[in-house]
């Protein structure tokens, strides 16, 4: 009992601490982007705040995938002065964290935490290059960045929709699709 009362406690703190600094943005185009690195794969924003969520490729000093870890993910927290930060165990279990089965050579199937219906292909094209694509407007592109619209409820943030920023491929055109999150999940 006094198990099930310390974690229920833990996690009201969590939640707490991330609704506390939340603010709304008249528009994405205010955000602060990430710095364009060979490891980044991909970010996710919110309408929270400017905090940025990173999906960086996990190298080898061979610049191979790291077979146990491929993808490395973690806060930039523009809010407080830009650091980085690890994520929490509830962000990672629950919203931002990934799975990663190796498929083939150079080849992992990825799932977010927060969806794992959504199919994600991690793909290393040469030392030291990846990228993560997945289905973007029926089309497969190569995902660039998300963007979570989430409003505040009594508990857990409640998303409303969800849009997927990326580039076709192979003609590498800008792709983008909006998704409407239902009372049941996408």
């Amino acid at each position: 009992m006094v198990y099930k009362r310390k974690f229920v406690m833990k996690i009201i703190i969590v939640i707490l601490l991330i609704t506390s600094s939340w603010q709304t943005f008249a528009q994405k185009s205010e955000y602060p982007t990430p710095p364009r690195t060979n490891k980044l794969l991909f970010y996710i924003q919110r309408n929270h705040n400017a905090n940025t969520i990173i999906y960086d490729a996990n190298f080898d000093s061979n610049g191979n995938l790291l077979e146990n870890e491929p993808i490395k993910v973690y806060w930039i927290r523009y809010e407080e002065h830009g650091q980085k930060m690890e994520l929490r165990k509830i962000e990672k279990w629950y919203a931002y964290g990934v799975s990663c089965e190796k498929e083939k050579e150079n080849t992992f199937s990825v799932k977010l935490a927060a969806d794992k219906n959504k199919n994600f292909k991690l793909v290393q094209t040469e030392k030291f290059k990846a990228y993560i694509s997945t289905k973007i407007n029926g089309e497969n592109s190569i995902l660039k960045h998300m963007y979570i619209f989430a409003e505040e409820t009594e508990f857990w943030p409640k998303v409303k929709y969800i849009e997927f920023f990326g580039k076709s491929i192979p003609d590498a055109k800008p792709n983008y699709q909006k998704i409407f999150i239902e009372q049941d999940g996408i």
